[in-house]
């Protein structure tokens, strides 16, 4: 007999009185054991205990707990830092389903300035290196990368700064013609030196931080003289080129409050939809704005301190600064965490007056206006799954629906894909990749099938969908049911999506031809002709799996195929072996080297080189 609510509760409560009163990790375990919540605390006991508390926001805690939570596990640090530290490395090895998850976070660009180069040219990262050499600078994060790439092309037009690489920068003999378009100084053939060119740099860094008054200065001079040498026309570019200056670090201007560098927080949450905006200050300045949009039954102050962790868990920026919207648990443990990530101490604070609170309100208001969008947009893909659910006539809306397709284009290297869609948007963090283990060849349906009963098996740690898809046609449906009945979810909703015409490699709808769905205990398909929104979500659901599967086919294909036979020899890693192949052009070029020519490569000795030569001799090149 299954376990009720209450009993689960009170079998809880006993082990909760089980806990110790110092800091650590608690691991709240799912129906499956698998790990559903990671957590850190001061007092491992008196946290736990607060999510069976009912009043206040701790409501959302316990039905977070009575639906989720069948076991709790735990792990005692000597310090709260520890403990920080301990829940990341946790929250990365398990990636457990209800701790905070930023699906966006690849949108932030920083720009990076390599100093170690006489002349460095402004380049961009994704992540920024903590441990990155002195002469390096980060400038940003940017949470709009294409209008940073936009301000980046206007900037080459005011400031002449190179953008090629290293390699050519080195290898030019004479001006390019981007120095004729005056897009660059030409460094290259010493147009300009090294104590001018890093005054151009300073400038656009300047710019990108939001002070434009050097490049400014420097444009006024230039627009002073074309006017009194009577060259109207470059006057007037040196006159846009001030506008432009003033209007890009315009909007990044706030009321300046002293605040040289913080990140403001401001959170708004419409139910399990949460919305967080961050507002990132720089010297004073506005330099972005982003925001997450997440779903969690967690307090605020629950979800803020691991949104915190996970926003600078990798690599980001820290700044000196934290302005938040409510107090977090534990806010000196993580204080201290971030501080030992940055350097230097981390103030965490929630103004309640003053200039610094209206900061907070304007990330409040930021935050407001996108719950707004995401309610919006969860409201239509709502009615788009209600649709849906009444076309295939299915027992619920499917908010989760997983999609499967067999890749075997080729004799080797069959590959199968999932993806799932969750309100009706791709959730790229449940997508999985599949070979076979049991089935030799191109057989579809038994690589279907092995695939399914894969994916069953694992139903109490990977919850099920609301509906499944596979790719393919009736006999798809049925290698799909048989498989569901067997592992015991015969009732699980099902489906199957023929594909429509072959175009290139996409996958589409000619004119006059059908695309058609197949459901369980229908004898005839339902088509699929018309371009309503369901039918479109249902398409782009397959060539979403499609496109997934042959991704990683491709990948597994080359990986064969681009094997070395340099990889059996002993001694050579990949290191090296790419060192070799590109000093003689392949293992042609290698094969025709003598002995000598061989150890003359950085790591390879003598004998080293001899068994080389003789292995590819042996294998015949």
């Amino acid at each position: 007999m299954s376990e009720t609510r209450a009993a689960r509760r009170e079998r809880l409560l006993e082990r909760v009185k089980r806990l110790p009163e110092g800091p650590g990790v608690y691991l709240f375990l799912d129906v499956g054991g698998q790990v559903a919540y990671v957590g850190k605390a001061r007092n491992l006991r008196a946290r736990v205990r607060s999510y069976f508390n009912a009043s206040g926001d701790g409501r959302r805690a316990v039905r977070f707990v009575s639906r989720y939570v069948h076991d709790i596990d735990f792990v005692s640090t000597e310090s709260e830092t520890a403990a920080f530290l301990l829940e990341n490395k946790l929250v990365k090895r398990h990636k457990p389903p209800y701790n905070v998850k930023l699906r966006d976070d690849k949108d932030f660009l920083y720009v990076r300035v390599d100093r170690s180069h006489p002349f460095p040219a402004l380049a961009l990262a994704r992540r920024p290196k903590k441990k990155a050499a002195a002469d390096v600078s980060f400038h940003g994060p940017f949470a709009n990368a294409g209008a940073l790439r936009r301000t980046l092309r206007m900037l080459g037009g005011i400031i002449p700064l190179r953008d090629c690489t290293d390699r050519e920068f080195a290898g030019r003999t004479r001006p390019c013609l981007k120095y004729e378009m005056e897009r660059c100084c030409a460094p290259c053939v010493g147009f300009v030196d090294e104590e001018e060119y890093a005054g151009l740099v300073a400038e656009a860094v300047g710019v990108l931080t939001g002070d434009c008054e050097s490049a400014v200065a420097r444009l006024e001079e230039q627009m002073t003289a074309a006017a009194g040498d009577l060259r109207y026309e470059a006057a007037a570019r040196h006159r846009d080129a001030i506008r432009y200056l003033r209007a890009t670090t315009a909007h990044q201007q706030v009321e300046n409050i002293g605040v040289e560098e913080a990140d403001v927080v401001g959170l708004r949450r419409a139910g399990e939809l949460v919305e967080v905006a961050v507002l990132a200050f720089r010297r004073g300045a506005l330099v972005s704005t982003a925001h997450h949009t997440l779903e969690s039954e967690l307090p605020d102050g629950e979800l803020l301190s691991g949104f915190l962790l996970e926003f600078y868990g990798d690599a980001r920026p820290v700044p000196r600064e934290v302005l938040l919207p409510s107090e977090v648990p534990d806010a000196e443990g993580l204080a201290d965490f971030l501080g030992d990530s940055r350097g230097t101490k981390v103030r965490l604070a929630v103004p309640r007056r003053g200039p610094r609170e209206k900061l907070l309100q304007l990330a409040r208001r930021n935050a407001k206006d996108a719950l707004v969008v995401a309610v919006e947009q969860r409201g239509h893909q709502r009615r788009l799954l209600e649709a849906l659910a009444d076309r295939l006539a299915l027992p619920r809306v499917p908010e989760t629906i997983e999609c499967y397709d067999i890749s075997n284009t080729g004799r080797t290297a069959v590959v199968a894909s999932r993806v799932v869609f969750r309100h009706g948007e791709p959730d790229r963090s449940r997508y999985r990749h599949y070979r076979m283990k049991t089935v030799e060849g191109q057989d579809d349906y038994a690589s279907m099938k092995e695939v399914l009963t894969r994916r069953f098996k694992r139903a109490d740690a990977d919850p099920l969908p609301d509906l499944l898809v596979v790719d393919g046609g009736k006999g798809h449906l049925a290698v799909a049911m048989e498989v569901a009945e067997e592992t015991g979810h015969a009732d699980l909703p099902l489906a199957s999506l023929a594909k429509g015409a072959r175009r290139g490699r996409a996958l589409t709808l000619d004119e006059g031809e059908e695309e058609r769905v197949f459901r369980p205990g229908r004898e005839e398909p339902l088509v699929l002709a018309g371009r309503s929104p369901e039918e479109y979500l249902l398409q782009r659901l397959r060539d979403e799996a499609h496109r997934f599967a042959i991704g990683h086919h491709r990948k597994a294909r080359s990986k064969e195929s681009l094997r070395s036979r340099l990889d059996d020899v002993p001694g050579v890693g990949p290191v090296l072996k790419k060192r070799l192949l590109q000093a003689f052009g392949g293992t042609r070029g290698l094969a025709r080297a003598t002995v000598e020519q061989v150890a003359g490569i950085q790591g390879v000795s003598p004998a080293l080189a001899r068994d080389i030569l003789d292995h590819l001799e042996r294998t015949g090149e």
